[in-house]
């Protein structure tokens, strides 16, 4: 019976509840939705980390990761191969050959990682494949000699990336389309050349209205984008005889990754040929690279390994970034957290809400106490009430919050007017939001929590009252 009744008593002064209700479903949903976007970023980087970047595990020479010198080769090289290809929790590894060089052109000149790769071992340990940009070359797949993959942060840093207006791309714009009294003004830049994206905006912006290039300004900047593929980088690197030696590689693809870092500081050209320019031994590899089936496995396929070949390091993700192992162990922590501080903002709406149903209620409540309703009975209606209050609000904030990050789940959010910045950080510009089931028991037992709490003040309210001078109170 006192269920049925902090029920009904909910909904006595329907305005006043539908309004602590609406509050509470609007910050359970803002709370569900954030927490759904921060999920859906860390997800996406620590799959870019480990998808792309470094693996789930990597083997070096100890000495390597000391100092990167040429001579710091694997031991064991082979035998550590044949282990690999036969354990079962392995997806892939690749074989690299990792050294500093300095990359120059004519127009500019950079330190770079450069890596040795075999191109079919690599495709299973790397998505760095499927980033390569449209009409920015192939991975590997044109024949030449000395074929490169770099980065559009490497291409615009030896100059060979620029943006120039031709007849074609102002034909392309028609396509999307873009205004012709826009492209008539952009014709005044036509057969220009920039070499940085800097350059070609400030010119843009003088021939441009600030409203005509915030509505298509991004569009005509990629547009306008040109890579000079083939062009010739010359690559200085220390052979194992301590020389300095110089070659000179082709550009075959430009690639871009959400992770602005690793695209400026890496370079790829194919394993046999930075084997020979250095005169490296055919099973000298300075690092291996390894994609498991699952990533659960990681620290026990670790301790495998160092326990077959105790004079390597092997490192997982997590050891390798601790950053972001950070981030996946702790993250749902930082939920609860964000979801904590806005019911306990929450919850002063409510108390207030639950004070004035006792003031109104006085003579009511004094009434039921004074034909027998104990002290446990009023307390655990008006707790009753309070939870009532909260957990309609807190369900339909869990329910529109849920479907918000369903829908964006699917269109993504896209940040690209901020991208540089995301980027620089290693986080993508385009997020897809997620939630787990399991977010949503937590949540639960927080607003149980919060409805509990927030009844204590009112229901101490309540019991303070005298029997007699409530009856004769006005209210």
């Amino acid at each position: 019976m006192i269920w049925s009744i902090a029920w009904k008593n909910v909904w006595r002064n329907r305005k006043r509840s539908l309004i602590v209700i609406i509050a509470v479903m609007l910050g359970t949903m803002a709370g569900v939705f954030t927490s759904g976007l921060m999920e859906g970023w860390v997800d996406q980087r620590i799959r870019t980390l480990v998808h792309t970047e470094i693996g789930h595990i990597k083997l070096h020479n100890p000495a390597y990761l000391n100092n990167e010198e040429i001579s710091h080769t694997i031991p064991e090289s082979k035998a550590i191969s044949q282990y690999l290809e036969k354990n079962p929790f392995i997806k892939g590894y690749s074989q690299r050959i990792k050294l500093m060089a300095m990359a120059s052109t004519s127009r500019g000149n950079t330190a770079i990682m450069l890596q040795g790769i075999d191109v079919q071992k690599e495709k299973r340990v790397s998505e760095l494949y499927t980033k390569i940009l449209p009409g920015a070359g192939t991975y590997f797949e044109e024949s030449g000699a000395y074929p490169l993959v770099i980065s559009d942060k490497t291409a615009e840093q030896l100059k060979i990336k620029s943006y120039q207006l031709t007849t074609e791309r102002l034909d392309s714009m028609r396509k999307i389309p873009l205004p012709e009294t826009v492209i008539s003004k952009l014709k005044a830049l036509e057969s220009t050349r920039f070499h940085t994206e800097k350059l070609f905006k400030k010119e843009v912006s003088q021939v441009l209205s600030p409203s005509e290039i915030k509505k298509y300004g991004a569009a005509i900047v990629n547009i306008s984008e040109h890579y000079r593929l083939r062009s010739k980088i010359v690559f200085t690197v220390t052979d194992t005889n301590g020389e300095l030696v110089s070659q000179s590689f082709k550009v075959c693809g430009i690639f871009k990754t959400v992770n602005a870092v690793y695209d400026m500081t890496n370079a790829f050209v194919l394993k046999q040929d930075l084997a020979r320019l250095t005169g490296l031994e055919p099973d000298d590899y300075h690092e291996i690279g390894i994609l498991l089936n699952e990533e659960t496995d990681a620290r026990t396929v670790q301790q495998a390994i160092k326990r077959q070949f105790p004079d390597i390091s092997a490192l997982n993700w997590l050891e390798i970034s601790p950053e972001a192992g950070m981030l996946s162990e702790y993250m749902d922590v930082y939920y609860y957290i964000l979801m904590a501080f806005i019911l306990f903002a929450l919850a002063f709406g409510i108390i207030n809400t639950m004070l004035m149903a006792i003031l109104e209620r006085t003579k009511e409540l004094g009434m039921l106490m004074a034909i027998g309703m104990n002290k446990k009975r009023v307390f655990s209606m008006i707790m009753l009430e309070t939870i009532f209050l909260t957990m309609v609000g807190a369900v339909l904030g869990m329910g529109l919050g849920w479907l918000l990050v369903e829908i964006t789940g699917h269109t993504g959010l896209n940040f690209s007017s901020i991208a540089e910045g995301f980027e620089a950080m290693g986080w993508s510009a385009v997020v897809y939001p997620k939630i787990t089931v399991s977010f949503f028991f937590g949540v639960t037992l927080l607003v149980i929590i919060t409805g509990i709490l927030s009844s204590i003040i009112p229901a101490r309210k309540a019991l303070s009252l005298n029997p007699v001078d409530a009856i004769r109170s006005d209210n």
